[in-house]
């Protein structure tokens, strides 16, 4: 519904720490019944963000739970938080979070459609392909990005950079 009709953001003060705080207890039984380490390293006194607090979580349990799929047991999920330039020449400053998997990777040819509606690797009736979609639409609504490095084998790292606001 999301992808079909853009909800309205209703955007307050955040903490993004706070989100991934409140995101990574409710994977982690699923990760538990993997055997798939999380953990999370939140950079200290990170600025206050303003986000629409409940699609940015659902942004977050996206990449996640994608993830998750993509880790085999004994694998390792590391998501960090920190300051951050904007990946574009303009060199912006802002805030990312950044999800690191040591899973099986995602092959070259499909790099380019990662963010396209109804892309998906999964067997039938195991995604819909609007998960990574819907969440770069959110991210970009909020005035940031995603960008993906992967190697096949090894493990793949999104990264989600949105921009601080300029007090005025």
């Amino acid at each position: 519904l999301d992808f079909s009709r853009q909800t309205k953001l209703n955007p307050q003060p955040t903490d993004l720490n706070g989100i991934a705080f409140l995101s990574i207890p409710l994977m982690r039984q699923q990760a538990l019944v993997k055997n798939v380490d999380v953990k999370f390293n939140p950079a200290p006194s990170l600025p206050m963000l303003t986000l629409d607090r409940s699609q940015f979580q659902s942004v977050l349990l996206n990449i996640l739970l994608n993830a998750l799929d993509a880790t085999g047991p004994g694998g390792r999920i590391t998501v960090s938080t920190g300051l951050s330039e904007s990946p574009d020449p303009q060199g912006k400053k802002g805030v990312a979070i950044a999800f690191e998997d040591t899973g099986c990777g995602i092959p070259a040819e499909h790099m380019g459609k990662l963010f396209d509606p109804f892309f998906t690797t999964k067997e039938v009736g195991q995604g819909t392909g609007l998960g990574l979609s819907v969440s770069l639409g959110i991210v970009q609504r909020h005035g940031g990005t995603i960008t993906v490095k992967s190697e096949v084998g090894k493990g793949s790292t999104f990264t989600i950079w949105l921009p601080l606001e300029i007090q005025g």
